[in-house]
């Protein structure tokens, strides 16, 4: 089957992980956006997450298949799997730190729930809070001295640092408050996102995740509910819309061939699925999206 033409990297434009031995990687904008024209095609990174401090430049940025400007300066926190790409103006200053996820929540262990802020896109603008630019300023450029030098404690020191970064953001989020009692449902709500990025294509009941998470169908929409908003079923329902989305604007797959790819047995009902959801035709949607538009493509 020619799936969608997203490339997967743990770097953008390699496929290999970093050569050094550290826990993160950091690099300025420029240092690899430079290599190609300042504009990095859409692509995704599997298991890990990035934070993007954008200080000065014009941005812009795919997400999925939707393209908007970063309002610099900014942060920009990418989970990973997540479709992105990136167009910069030459001599945009700023700077990124990559790390497994993992790690999210390993230097967040003491205050339970905050890696739960980190499940999707945020950006954070900063040109109207002084005191949060200083403090990012302060840090990134504390990250980058640290992790150019190789003194004695240097990973701690760049732990520490980043710890601080991450709290920010989690802070940031909105919805830091209150999690007494909810680190089970983002715990539970994470395996099944687990679950139905698996088993989406096969078109399974709320029920059989449910019994892969040991628990009932009462219980799964409740926590999604409590989490979300949505239920378990909307929920699988958005990834199957994802992908279509996907599909639609990064493959040479007809709509026939995405429907069945997707486990609809009968197209026309695949059409109304995604006229519904989407709000438009997958024909229409492809006309305006396909073909992987370029960042920075007018």
């Amino acid at each position: 089957m020619n799936e969608a033409r997203i490339p997967t990297y743990k770097l953008f434009g390699e496929t290999e992980i970093w050569a050094d031995p550290d826990p993160v990687h950091h690099e300025t904008i420029a240092a690899r956006s430079a290599l190609y024209a300042w504009d990095i095609r859409p692509h995704s990174h599997d298991n890990l997450f990035q934070v993007l401090f954008v200080e000065s430049g014009r941005a812009e940025m795919i997400l999925e298949t939707e393209r908007e400007s970063l309002p610099a300066p900014c942060v920009v926190n990418m989970p990973p799997r997540s479709v992105h790409g990136f167009s910069f103006s030459p001599g945009t200053i700023g700077q990124i730190v990559t790390l497994p996820q993992f790690l999210v929540r390993e230097l967040l262990a003491l205050s339970p729930g905050l890696h739960l802020e980190f499940d999707r896109v945020r950006i954070h603008p900063l040109a109207d809070d002084d005191a949060s630019l200083a403090r990012m300023r302060q840090w990134f450029e504390a990250f980058r001295a640290e992790y150019a030098a190789r003194h004695e404690g240097r990973v701690t020191v760049l732990m520490a640092i980043l710890a601080q970064v991450l709290v920010w953001l989690a802070r940031a989020g909105g919805r830091v408050q209150g999690y007494e009692g909810r680190e089970r449902f983002g715990e539970r709500l994470d395996r099944f996102h687990e679950l139905i990025d698996r088993h989406f294509r096969e078109r399974r009941p709320v029920s059989f995740y449910a019994t892969g998470l040991g628990i009932s169908t009462v219980q799964l929409n409740n926590t999604c509910r409590r989490r979300t908003g949505r239920s378990a079923q909307q929920l699988i329902h958005d990834r199957v819309l994802l992908e279509a989305r996907r599909l639609l604007a990064y493959s040479d797959l007809d709509v026939g061939q995405i429907s069945c790819a997707l486990g609809f047995r009968d197209p026309s009902y695949f059409s109304r699925f995604f006229t519904r959801a989407q709000g438009s035709a997958p024909t229409d949607f492809r006309l305006r999206h396909g073909e992987a538009p370029e960042v920075g493509s007018k």
